[in-house]
């Protein structure tokens, strides 16, 4: 039988995020600057509050970042980018392994449109430029 980790808020605790669909998916909630193991996952970088100091273990995560990467030791370790979300009040990293890059895209579209579904606003670690049009279309005629 396992034994419950002590309540504090630096203590690693699991987290649920819903997405879209519906699904529901556990994340272990950790402090800015923790180190990774080389692994598959989706990840979250929020902005936890204690509303209630009394519960200590009763967290809310505000979504300022998603994404998925093959390796979470790598992807995370990127400082300029997290100093940046950091300085929006972002203080916990939320990860998923998942090993399959597949099933990464698919959770991470999950809870992307998830959270904008809800009004949320994100900033991506990683992302593609893309251009404001197809290349060879033409912009709509008016």
């Amino acid at each position: 039988m396992k034994s419950k980790p002590t309540a504090t808020p630096q203590t690693n605790r699991t987290v649920y995020f819903k997405g879209k669909s519906g699904e529901r998916y556990a994340f272990q909630a950790c402090s800015i600057g923790t180190k990774f193991k080389p692994l598959g996952g989706v990840y979250l970088v929020t902005r936890r509050t204690y509303e209630d100091r009394t519960f200590a273990t009763k967290a809310s995560h505000h979504a300022v970042a998603i994404g998925q990467t093959p390796d979470l030791a790598v992807a995370l370790a990127a400082t300029a980018e997290l100093n940046k979300l950091v300085a929006k009040g972002a203080n916990c990293i939320c990860v998923y392994a998942v090993a399959d890059a597949a099933r990464r895209a698919e959770i991470e579209r999950d809870l992307v449109d998830g959270n904008e579904q809800w009004g949320g606003r994100l900033q991506y670690l990683f992302h593609a430029p893309v251009s404001e049009k197809m290349p060879g279309v033409s912009p709509p005629s008016r």
